[in-house]
């Protein structure tokens, strides 16, 4: 691609992101995707075309920073748990794949070049374990979209971030697809103890992470 194209591809890109946003808006996709009710009854009656459309919803709804629980637990009424983690995961990973790639393009050279010199010493010990660390961050932030963005302005390779994101957002999709409502009680009634879990999982990793490094050194 010549750099005029990617110069004009760079003012067009922004341009249609917006639109598409405004469009969401008209439409009146905020409300839905914060409907519970409505979700469940548009994808009861969306028949073969469910999944599709779970998909896409799923998509749109990650880069307004809807929390994935309010499409994954409505879906538990609709499809078996094993197709819901798999609906979820698919959305899931594609949405975070689009927040990524345009973070990277559009973002990362602007941002990079204002950032002080403190977190670029702490993203290249990010990105020397970019594997683990990106597990790590998933475990925590789950579906959050300004974990691909932030991922998106490092310079962790494409395949250390998808193979992260797969494995840190699998465990958190699958407590949502399986237990359903029960999940979100559980973290209202026992946020100390879904915390404990959340550590653990970081400071397992560290351990993990830790031991390459003595493996590595002998």
């Amino acid at each position: 691609m010549t750099p005029e194209k990617s110069r004009l591809l760079r003012r067009v890109v922004p341009i249609l992101l917006l639109l598409a946003f405004v469009l969401l808006f008209v439409f009146d996709v905020f409300d839905f995707l914060h409907d519970r009710e409505r979700i469940e009854n548009f994808f009861n009656d969306s028949g073969v075309f469910g999944p599709v459309l779970y998909v896409l919803a799923f998509v749109a709804a990650q880069p307004l920073s809807l929390p994935g629980a309010a499409l994954i637990i409505p879906a538990t009424f609709v499809w078996s748990w094993w197709e819901v983690l798999i609906y979820s995961m698919l959305g899931g990973i594609i949405a975070s794949s689009i927040g990524f790639i345009v973070a990277r393009w559009l973002a990362q050279d602007w941002v990079r070049k204002r950032l002080p010199q403190r977190f670029i010493g702490w993203e290249k010990r990010f990105v020397k374990n970019a594997l683990l660390s990106t597990i790590a961050l998933r475990v925590v932030t789950g579906y959050a979209p300004a974990a691909d963005w932030f991922l998106g302005i490092t310079n962790i390779k494409w395949r250390e971030f998808f193979i992260g994101t797969v494995i840190g957002l699998l465990p958190i999709t699958f407590l949502f697809s399986f237990y359903g409502d029960d999940t979100v009680r559980w973290v209202q009634n026992a946020p100390l103890i879904a915390l404990a879990v959340v550590i653990g999982v970081v400071l397992l990793l560290s351990a993990v992470k830790r031991h390459r490094k003595r493996t590595e050194a002998i």
